[in-house]
């Protein structure tokens, strides 16, 4: 089936996957090396299980002549701390592990495959959400949270693994043409 149309309602102004290929190529790491990445949110303070996550990352990274990079998932903005991110930074530091590529401060990053920062990767997502959808690997839902709640429920009720998937995804196999018109309206 083809979903053209309807990646173009959804999408309509997002670049081409091909740009992004191009911006962010493969990396020239020896074979065998492999890519981690810290990923806390701001929302407060290294905790002892962030350090352990971290240690594990730059080990495998270090082992493997690959890259240990800082991207800061900070999509939760509302309970962002100020100064967590130097934080972050810092305390790494101080035990050793520094970053290949990441941010580097509050604004300032370091490495060619950013942004860094989660909150400014959308229209990276965009694109690649509307390559899925394209490619009919992807669907657009319109199941309200009510809708969900009560198949969670119903679900429960069942001893029915929950979830949003197989039989239960309801609008997985709606036409491109509902699909439209649903957004439309």
């Amino acid at each position: 089936m083809d979903y053209k149309d309807l990646a173009e309602l959804i999408f309509p102004d997002v670049k081409d996957i091909s740009y992004y290929e191009e911006k962010y190529p493969e990396r020239n790491l020896p074979e065998g090396a492999v890519v981690t990445r810290f990923a806390p949110s701001p929302t407060g303070f290294v905790h002892i299980g962030g350090l352990y996550q971290a240690l594990v990352a730059r080990t495998v990274a270090k082992k493997t002549g690959g890259v240990f990079f800082l991207r800061v998932e900070d999509t939760d903005q509302k309970r962002e701390v100020e100064g967590a991110i130097e934080d972050t930074i810092a305390t790494m530091h101080n035990f050793g592990m520094d970053f290949s590529e990441g941010m580097t401060g509050q604004e300032t990053s370091k490495g060619e495959y950013g942004p860094y920062r989660q909150s400014e990767r959308a229209e990276i997502y965009r694109t690649f959400a509307k390559d899925l959808l394209l490619k009919g690997l992807a669907y657009p839902d319109f199941c309200t949270p009510e809708e969900l709640a009560a198949l969670r429920e119903e679900q429960i009720a069942n001893k029915i693994t929950p979830g949003y998937y197989g039989e239960y995804a309801k609008y997985r196999n709606i036409t491109e043409e509902e699909a439209i018109e649903r957004i439309n309206n």
